[in-house]
């Protein structure tokens, strides 16, 4: 999704205006999902949303000026490439620790459960995935089936753990859904003609999402074996 689009004298990334419109339509999923989940007041989903939306905005600025952290030579060398250029992989990775973080320490001190974030996050991140590649898949036709694929998955999840029910998500629903969730992007990657093996046939993508599912598998484990022991 490489083109671009010219308005007058400026000339955008198509790709950047649907990632804007996916993480617009999945702020609104969010949103919504909220307002559907029982024994909350609106004060404190007012709160909540506040939340999100500073963690996420700490998620960009982190993600965006890592490269002082990864790449500090080249950013005192040539300060403009903080414009152009970010952190990378290495720094989404920071800035998602440094989301979840700040999510998980106002949760406690809102008295909120984690599993209620967990549950809003997953509800508008299927969304905004499953917008961006069905809007990708016109783009792309080389991919198309790569991408109808993420959609697939995104309908599924949200059909089945999130659209209908008032309640917060269970840990057990959470689980079941980064479970499948996983296991899809690790199928679907295998059609990808731009995957590049790492390890086994891996790539170092689909080495992240299996081992996610193990944890999942893992956890799915424990909790019935305590549920085992307390009856």
């Amino acid at each position: 999704m490489n083109s671009t689009l010219q308005i007058g004298p400026f000339v955008l990334q198509t790709q950047g205006l649907v990632i804007i419109l996916s993480a617009l339509l999945g702020y609104y999923s969010l949103n919504f999902r909220l307002k559907r989940i029982d024994g909350i007041k609106d004060s404190e989903k007012s709160r909540i949303v506040e939340t999100i939306e500073i963690a996420a905005i700490l998620a960009i600025v982190i993600w965006k000026f890592s490269l002082i952290l990864f790449d500090p030579v080249r950013v005192l060398t040539y300060p403009t490439s903080l414009l152009y250029f970010s952190g990378g992989e290495r720094g989404i990775g920071l800035s998602v620790i440094a989301a979840v973080t700040y999510i998980y320490y106002h949760s406690k001190k809102e008295t909120h459960s984690i599993l209620l974030y967990a549950n809003l996050l997953a509800a508008g991140y299927l969304v905004g995935m499953g917008i961006y590649s069905w809007v990708a898949i016109f783009e792309n036709l080389n991919k198309a089936w790569v991408y109808g694929s993420e959609v697939v998955i995104a309908i599924l999840l949200y059909q089945q753990h999130f659209r209908k029910s008032k309640e917060i998500a269970s840990f057990e629903n959470l689980n079941q859904s980064l479970l499948w969730f996983s296991l899809g992007q690790i199928f679907i990657s295998f059609f990808n003609p731009l995957k590049q093996n790492y390890w086994w046939g891996f790539s170092k993508l689909q080495l992240v999402f299996l081992s996610l599912a193990v944890l999942c598998i893992v956890f799915d484990f424990v909790v019935a074996n305590r549920k085992k022991e307390v009856i």
